[in-house]
């Protein structure tokens, strides 16, 4: 994907969160999470916020704004085709740190990013697993606007697939001030085993 592509991407989300009739978003109110039960992930998106499971994926976005201006979001994904940027599976023993590099790899890769940088790379948990935290910076095209971007991305690895939480915005103004309520949204995040399918 370049990063026109990208850009384009972002532009069809927004237009699809104004032309999207209401059901299609739901209003995330405290007590009441969001639970992917084919994956078994569950997470208490910050009150007031608009959420929605996207239409691609096991993904799940929750933005206050927009998703050009600030987005948590929850991606879940199987081993197999786990890094499709780069065409490679995972595997269930794969370490966090391995995971994390791949994970960066594949975002620039998929993104068509250029000029992204890890601004920083620490050990953690998720939901009782060890897991890695990275935190970026990059910059949109030069098309797509040329706005500087920070992401914080949190993800573990489990027998059923990888699952990593997400929380992009752009410096200016909306990254520092809407870190907080991703903090609580990322202490929610807990996993259960997934659905049987019968």
């Amino acid at each position: 994907m370049t990063s026109r592509t990208f850009a384009r991407s972002l532009v069809v989300l927004a237009c699809c969160m104004v032309a999207t009739p209401a059901l299609a978003w739901k209003l995330a109110a405290d007590g009441q999470r969001f639970e992917h039960k084919a994956s078994g992930y569950s997470i208490q998106f910050p009150a007031g916020w608009r959420y929605q499971k996207m239409p691609f994926g096991d993904e799940c976005l929750a933005t206050r704004d927009g998703p050009f201006l600030q987005a948590v979001y929850v991606d879940y994904r199987k081993h197999r085709k786990a890094f499709p940027g780069l065409k490679k599976d995972a595997t269930p023993e794969m370490m966090p740190q391995e995971l994390a590099e791949k994970l960066v790899a594949d975002i620039t890769a998929s993104r068509g990013l250029q000029n992204m940088r890890v601004l920083s790379d620490e050990p953690t948990e998720l939901a009782g697993l060890p897991a890695f935290r990275l935190h970026l910076a990059y910059r949109t095209a030069v098309d797509a606007g040329s706005v500087r971007y920070e992401e914080i991305v949190v993800g573990a690895n489990s027998p059923q697939g990888i699952f990593v939480v997400h929380y992009r915005a752009p410096v200016l103004h909306y990254f520092t001030r809407d870190l907080v309520a991703y903090e609580q949204a990322l202490s929610s995040f807990t996993i259960a085993a997934p659905a049987r399918r019968r």
